[in-house]
């Protein structure tokens, strides 16, 4: 690739990754998935939540007639606790697909491209789960002669000998 890469992820490599419009649309379409599935689980989790309290609303007339402010306020604060639930889970579980769907899709183009294997993370703070905290790839350092990734405090690249 001739000239300027607006996309040089790995400094020191002397080429560009960049991720295909296939591979995108992929990714793209399981997105797609994923936001359907996290639509359709928020929308039942909010009819039950509204359909509860409409039900306890119909099963106990002689309530209506006796407090109809309170019982209508009650169906109200369910119905909006409900549509509340439904984008709330939405969007988090949308968030959630990108993020996942975004970074698994990036390793799996490093792992193409000979810059990551699996093997090659820290195990870091177990605090947030069981999986492995990755080490960024962009923040390693390379061998400015040979592109060899280079553990922190190297004085010379393993794979060249040049000095760093």
């Amino acid at each position: 690739m001739t000239g300027d890469c607006f996309l040089k992820y790995l400094p020191g490599i002397g080429r560009c990754l960049m991720v295909g419009w296939g591979f995108a649309f992929g990714r793209g379409f399981v997105v797609l998935f994923w936001s359907i599935v996290w639509a359709i689980v928020a929308g039942m989790i909010g009819v039950l939540v509204i359909g509860g309290s409409l039900s306890s609303l119909v099963s106990n007339p002689t309530a209506v007639a006796s407090n109809p402010t309170g019982v209508v306020t009650g169906f109200l604060a369910a119905s909006f606790l409900g549509i509340f639930l439904i984008i709330f889970i939405s969007v988090i579980g949308l968030y959630a697909t990108i993020v996942k769907v975004a970074v698994d899709g990036a390793l799996s183009q490093l792992e193409k491209s000979g810059q990551y294997s699996r093997g090659s993370y820290s195990t870091g703070s177990q605090s947030m789960g069981s999986q492995p905290t990755l080490v960024a790839p962009a923040m390693r350092k390379f061998c400015a002669n040979c592109g060899n990734a280079l553990p922190g405090g190297m004085a010379k690249c393993s794979n060249c000998g040049a000095t760093l």
